[in-house]
């Protein structure tokens, strides 16, 4: 009689899997495979201070910290954002990335951008500027009609752009604190 229930639950969640595993029992399609990015490795001059941007500043939840392997990571779904301290020198960038959405940075190379709260953006913003992050602008920027953006770099200098998509869109386009 249990089994029926189960059966029963399978069946209504198997198309929901469908999408992400295939049909069970199904053979992978040759000629353009299912693929997943799980980690990106990153690299950094100070794992405390890229500690301290990326949990306290930023207030991302840590998966891992592990100062004797030299290793801190941030889970987001199935993808694990790592970092590594550098072994040698690491030359940091000297200045913003380009991004698309927002004027300002010219060095082509990778950046990435975190999404905050509508609720949490505005302190956010403050304990990036009272940590004495550097700053592309003094205050957010109305983006691309469509989200507040406050672009930092973190303690190695890559580029990362902090931002919120309002519920409804603001009556002014100029950030008030």
């Amino acid at each position: 009689m249990r089994l029926i229930p189960l059966i029963l639950l399978l069946s209504i969640l198997a198309p929901a899997f469908a999408d992400e595993a295939g049909t069970p029992g199904e053979e992978p399609m040759a000629d353009k495979p299912k693929v997943s990015v799980r980690f990106i490795y990153n690299f950094t001059k100070s794992l405390e201070d890229t500690r301290h941007f990326y949990s306290d500043l930023l207030g991302m939840e840590e998966m891992a910290f592990k100062p004797e392997w030299n290793y801190l990571c941030y889970k987001f779904g199935d993808l694990e954002f790592m970092f590594f301290g550098a072994k040698g020198e690491l030359a940091p960038p000297t200045e913003y990335a380009d991004q698309p959405g927002w004027m300002g940075g010219t060095l082509e190379t990778t950046s990435w951008s975190v999404e905050v709260h509508e609720a949490d953006f505005g302190k956010t913003v403050e304990r990036l500027k009272a940590g004495g992050v550097p700053t592309l602008s003094a205050k957010p920027e109305w983006r691309v009609d469509s989200y507040w953006g406050f672009t930092v770099l973190d303690p190695s200098g890559y580029t990362v752009e902090v931002y919120t998509i309002p519920k409804q869109k603001p009556a002014s386009k100029e950030w008030s604190d």
